[in-house]
């Protein structure tokens, strides 16, 4: 029973079904903070603060000083409290994040000792930074001048200087941001909180000053609590602690509101590119609608842009792509802000077809508002956001974690906070009014009749990237040339007192202040999940009977031995071609409707399996995971069976335009998943499985399908016969394996009906085909245009005599941690850094959004000598195996711990063998990760590696590659 806790005031109470948790709202009485404790009894806790930052800029100062805070404090006066508390904690999250208007500090864990003292470090750094005793901090997370000699070059360095010039490396990207900037020109959205980088370099220690002082007070503080929690106790401590150190004070902190236009505006931007094309141009058409806290309206408008852009049977898409209008088409709702942005978009669209856009969006609109949306394409949509508001399924992750975030949606614009945890009501008046002609209406009110609108252009400039380093380069010459001898001498002493600062470790008694849990505490076995094997017609199932509310989770896995290498890229294509298509019995627009009418979810993977008690071995699959509700089971069993039988690639109009998307969507993350290319086409080159990889959704593929678009006219035919050749391996029942999630009295009539669908199939022998692989060494550049590099280093550590051993996990923890974390982000600038160590022994370092090339990899090249030279005290070595161990003990949830079980079965990994890695790492010493060094410096000796990074990064470290490539 919610009651006062003394010094704060309780001011509402309520059970919400929902979410199954009694909501307190309370007020510090004292400085008027606002906590929102969601009381439940789930032992997965979390807390957040949250304050509002409204920028006033675009110097990022929001970001960076979400960056710093976390660099010690008054109670943890070390430099880097967040990643000691990431080597050494329980914590399932751990994190910080800024949005236009708020910056919002979260944290979760299952274990009570390891949530206080979490709370307890972000509690102290957001209220008692070292920012004010410090200003190295803001030279090192924001920016500084940088440089070492009289001679050398001046350079801007920072972390979020350099993670930001990552950032707008995507055309995206870039197009949001001035999307942002243009609907808002009076208002705080105008400007980036995240930071320019143009401007970044304008921020004074000052004004960083000046914003933590305003806005990082109690009574502009939003604080989230979830879970079985003491609250009087945990209430008394925030108080004690923190809030009763300040006195109330009023923040203009309020979100102002934009003027709607009188007019709708059309604005031109720029994106680089590596060579030009006619068919580059990125068009939008964006509009502002309603405010967020409108949840109703919010949920309305997102169902709608689901209708329109989102599906195969989406009337806007269909009618975008039919008129050859850009190779993709897609919609973006935007509702991390006080007034949301509702944008219709599409990429690579010819000059010629831009005013047609435009055009088509009017057109396709009002017919839908005088003939009506089709009822079943609202169904489905109605039917997949309530699936997904009932599932409830968050990976893992704290349910109170997300539902926190949520309330921001409201409660940071001083509406009731409990306005997102809610929903039946919100889908009982949809679904009454979806025959009313409420969403034609708002189609006709805010997409139609709307004057807060921009038309957005992004226009492709051939070396864009390289011109703006070279106006920066010439930029800091003048400033050079502009310092007399004593100011450039001063310049140079404070770089080397900086680098000095970073070379100097924390005080034992700064390192001691940050709580740890004992060894004794730590769970020594491992939490497998839970399954059985079953057979039925030489079919095997993996089945976990575990408790999922009456959602079957139904995973098929077709056995890929034997396929050959050229069919390969065509199964990659298969998984964005399939459930897109017309079937036997659907037109595709008809199956996309149908699913999203019966199924919570359909989708399609392959993957490569290793087998890591077999050398050299691993299983190829194609995945078909889907989800529903066990009243839905005979329509989940017949979609899959429809789309894996009878699948019909006649219609080439079709497939050219699932190509194009599929093409378009690679494009669209090339520059966020950077590492992943490196590291993925490095591994590719003397691993089996990654390069199985590679030809089926990596670097390769994607030419692949680049190819393929540019020769269809000439080569559509073998095309269409190489797929049905791929997709023909459906066909074969004795290629199946089913996973099997759901209620244990639910299994039996799952079996069965999943045995109608698979009777439909043939069984014939498998044939066993070898999987041909050539090794070959990779010293290559892959040149994107962006502003950054992503650096990756490694070989398998099998193929040259070493074994695997589970401490070679710590020592992940440990390199990541502290070694790279150190060298190649907090001394260099990189935004982040790590080392992975598999069972397969593929062994390999990466950097993500790296200013450098060949100092990172000079940075590799030492550590076996770091290695070597290991010599961790006990609570060092109590902390990395603590934050190991969070790594692999990641809470599960139905679908997730089904899914494992499944994979765990495929390549016959036993709880034995897991066991066997966790002992391993409890019994890790100083000398087993010593003796890993040699398996390392054998590994970077082979001088293997991959980086994808820019045109002048590339050019300037020319000699170190082989081979490069644009990509």
């Amino acid at each position: 029973m919610a009651h006062n806790v003394k010094g704060y005031t309780l001011q509402q109470s309520e059970y919400i079904k929902e979410i199954d948790c009694t909501v307190n709202l309370y007020e510090h009485d004292k400085t008027k903070a606002r906590i929102l404790y969601m009381e439940n009894n789930d032992p997965h806790k979390t807390f957040g603060i949250a304050f509002r930052t409204p920028p006033h800029d675009s110097t990022g100062v929001p970001h960076i000083i979400e960056h710093s805070v976390l660099c010690g404090s008054r109670k943890f006066p070390l430099k880097d409290p967040f990643i000691e508390l990431s080597k050494g904690s329980l914590n399932t999250y751990l994190n910080a994040m800024t949005y236009p208007d708020k910056t919002i500090y979260p944290i979760s864990s299952q274990n009570d000792a390891d949530f206080h003292n979490l709370m307890d470090v972000y509690l102290d750094a957001v209220f008692f930074p070292n920012i004010y005793k410090n200003d190295t901090i803001l030279m090192q997370e924001g920016w500084r001048y940088h440089i070492e000699d009289k001679e050398a070059p001046l350079e801007y360095k920072g972390v979020v200087y350099n993670e930001m010039k990552g950032a707008f490396s995507s055309p995206e990207e870039v197009g949001f941001r001035k999307i942002k900037e243009a609907l808002f020109p009076d208002t705080t959205y105008h400007n980036e909180s995240g930071g320019a980088p143009e401007a970044i370099v304008d921020l004074s220690y000052e004004d960083f000053l000046a914003f933590h002082k305003k806005y990082y007070h109690p009574s502009n503080s939003y604080i989230g609590l979830y879970g079985n929690l003491d609250i009087e106790e945990v209430l008394h401590f925030i108080d004690k602690d923190y809030l009763s150190h300040f006195e109330y004070q009023p923040v203009d902190s309020q979100i102002a509101k934009q003027a709607p236009f009188e007019k709708a505006k059309e604005v031109t931007t720029y994106y680089s590119v590596t060579e030009d094309k006619p068919n580059q141009l990125y068009v939008s058409y964006n509009c502002v609608t309603g405010e967020t806290v409108d949840r109703e309206l919010m949920v309305g408008l997102g169902i709608l842009e689901y209708v329109l852009l989102e599906t195969p049977a989406s009337p806007l898409k269909k009618a975008l792509l039919s008129e050859g209008i850009g190779e993709d088409a897609f919609g973006a709702f935007q509702t991390h802000l006080k007034q949301p942005i509702f944008s219709i978009m599409a990429k690579n669209v010819n000059q010629d077809k831009k005013a047609r856009f435009y055009e088509v969006i009017q057109e396709t609109l009002h017919s839908l508002v005088e003939k009506g949306i089709p009822r079943s394409l609202l169904n489905g949509a109605l039917q997949v956001k309530e699936f997904e508001l009932r599932e409830g399924d968050f990976k893992g992750y704290s349910k109170g974690l997300l539902w926190y975030i949520g309330t921001m949606k409201s409660w940071i614009y001083d509406e009731d906070p409990t306005i997102y945890l809610r929903y039946e009501t919100l889908l009982e008046n949809l679904k009454a009014k979806k025959d009313t002609g409420y969403f034609e209406g708002l189609i006709e009110k805010y997409l139609l009749n709307n004057t807060h609108s921009i038309k957005m252009t992004i226009e492709p400039k051939v070396g864009l990237d390289a011109i703006i380093e070279e106006k920066v380069k010439n930029k800091l010459a003048k400033i050079k040339e502009s310092w007399d001898e004593e100011t450039l001498q001063a310049y140079i002493n404070k770089t080397l007192a900086f680098n000095e600062s970073q070379q100097t470790p924390d005080a034992l008694e700064a390192i001691q202040s940050i709580p740890l849990l004992k060894r004794e505490e730590l769970d020594r076995k491992t939490n497998f999940p839970r399954f059985k094997k079953d057979k039925k017609n030489d079919t095997e199932y993996i089945i976990s009977p575990i408790f999922t509310n009456q959602v079957v989770y139904l995973n098929h896995f077709i056995d890929l031995e034997g396929v050959e290498e050229e069919s390969l890229p065509y199964l990659g294509m298969l998984v964005g071609m399939l459930s897109k298509l017309d079937t036997k019995s659907y037109a595709y627009e008809d199956l996309s409707m149908a699913i999203d009418e019966h199924l919570g979810g359909i989708e399609f993977h392959v993957q490569a399996l290793h087998k890591v008690n077999q050398e050299n071995t691993f299983k190829k699959v194609f995945v078909v995971k889907t989800k529903a509700l066990f009243n839905q089971l005979e329509e989940q069993v017949k979609l899959v069976h429809t789309i894996i039988n009878e699948t019909s690639f006649d219609d080439k109009r079709r497939v050219r335009e699932i190509i194009k998307e599929m093409k378009s969507m690679m494009e669209m993350s090339l520059s966020g998943d950077g590492h992943k290319i490196a590291y993925s086409v490095l591994l590719a080159g003397f691993s089996q499985a990654e390069y199985f990889d590679e030809l089926t959704k990596g670097l390769v593929f994607y030419k692949k399908v680049c190819q393929i678009d540019e020769e269809w006219d000439t080569n559509q035919d073998e095309v269409i016969a190489n797929l049905k050749k791929a997709y023909s391996v459906f066909m074969n029942r004795s290629r199946y394996t089913i996973g099997l999630t759901v209620d244990e009295e639910l299994v039996n009539p799952c079996m069965e009906a999943v045995e109608q669908g698979l009777n439909q199939l043939e069984s014939t022998s498998i044939p066993t085909t070898a999987f041909e692989f050539k090794p070959r060494i990779i010293r290559e550049g892959l040149i994107y245009p962006g502003n950054v590099n992503y650096v990756a280093m490694g070989y398998n550590f099998k193929k040259l005599g070493f074994k695997y051993h589970g401490g070679y996990l710590m020592l992940k923890t440990i390199l990541s941690m502290d070694y790279l974390w150190n060298e190649v982000r907090v001394k260099n600038g990189a935004y982040g850094c790590f080392a992975d160590f598999r069972k397969s022994g593929n062994m390999f370092f990466v950097s993500y959004r790296d200013p450098n090339v060949a100092k990172t990899l000079e940075i590799y090249r030492k550590l076996p000598d770091y290695v070597e030279n290991l010599n961790l005290s006990e609570r060092e070595m109590v902390q990395y195996l603590i934050g190991t161990i969070s790594g692999m003990d990641f809470p599960y949830t139905a679908s997730t711990e089904g899914y494992t079980a499944q994979v765990y079965a495929l390549v016959d990994t036993t709880e034995a063998d897991i066991q066997k890695t966790r002992d391993e790492i409890f019994n890790t010493t100083n000398e087993t990760l010593r003796s890993f060094a040699e398996a390392i410096r054998k590994v970077l000796e082979q001088n293997e590696y991959c980086v994808f990074g820019n045109a002048t990064s590339i050019a300037n470290n020319d000699s170190l590659f082989d081979t490069t490539v644009n990509i």
